[in-house]
C-alpha cells in the first residue's frame, strides 16, 4: 500500500481497529511542528510548475490561515519522515493535528514541489520536498512570497 494510503488509514482507523498502531509506538512518539511552504513557480504563459518538483530558489508561500497568521501543525510521529507523511495528509484536507488544527480553507492541498519544513522537539529542523514518490531533503528554503496574491490561493 502507498504510504500516503497508510498514513491516511493509521488517521482515521476506528476504535479497536487493526491499522491503529500499537500502543507502543504510541509511546515512542516524537512532537515535531511543521510549517508547509507552497511552491507557486509558474511558468511565462502563467502555467503552474511546481508539478516538476522542487527547484532551490523557486519561490514558495508559507501556508497560513487567511487573515490569522501562518498555520503551524504539530504532529506527534516515531519519526520525521512519519511525521511528513501526516503533514501530507492533513495538507490535502483529511484529519487534524494534535491539536486538531485543520488545512485551511482556500488554500491549495499540498502536492509535488512543495516543501515541509519539519522541526523535532531537540529544535532540529530538516526541509523535505515533495517528490513523485517519497520526499528529498532540501536546503533552507530562502525565496518566501506572500501567500496572498499567489497562485497558492484557490478563492477569496
Amino acid at each position: 500500500m502507498p504510504r500516503f494510503f497508510r498514513s491516511l488509514a493509521r488517521a482515521f482507523a476506528l476504535p479497536g481497529s487493526t491499522s491503529r498502531p500499537p500502543a507502543s509506538a504510541a509511546a515512542s512518539a516524537r512532537r515535531y511542528t511543521a510549517t508547509v511552504l507552497l511552491n507557486v513557480t509558474t511558468g511565462a504563459r502563467g502555467e503552474y510548475l511546481n508539478f516538476f518538483g522542487y527547484r532551490p530558489g523557486q519561490p514558495l508561500a508559507r501556508a497560513e490561515i487567511l487573515g490569522d497568521g501562518p498555520l503551524v501543525l504539530t504532529i506527534d510521529a516515531s519519526t520525521v519522515d512519519a511525521a511528513a507523511d501526516l503533514v501530507f495528509v492533513i495538507g490535502n484536507g483529511f484529519g487534524a493535528d494534535t491539536f486538531n488544527r485543520t488545512w485551511p480553507s482556500g488554500v491549495r492541498a499540498v502536492s509535488v514541489g512543495d516543501v515541509l519544513h519539519i522541526t523535532g522537539s531537540d529544535g532540529y529542523g530538516v526541509h523535505l520536498a515533495v517528490a513523485s514518490n517519497g520526499y528529498e531533503r532540501v536546503d533552507t528554503a530562502t525565496n518566501i512570497v506572500p501567500l496572498i496574491g499567489s497562485t497558492a490561493i484557490t478563492h477569496m
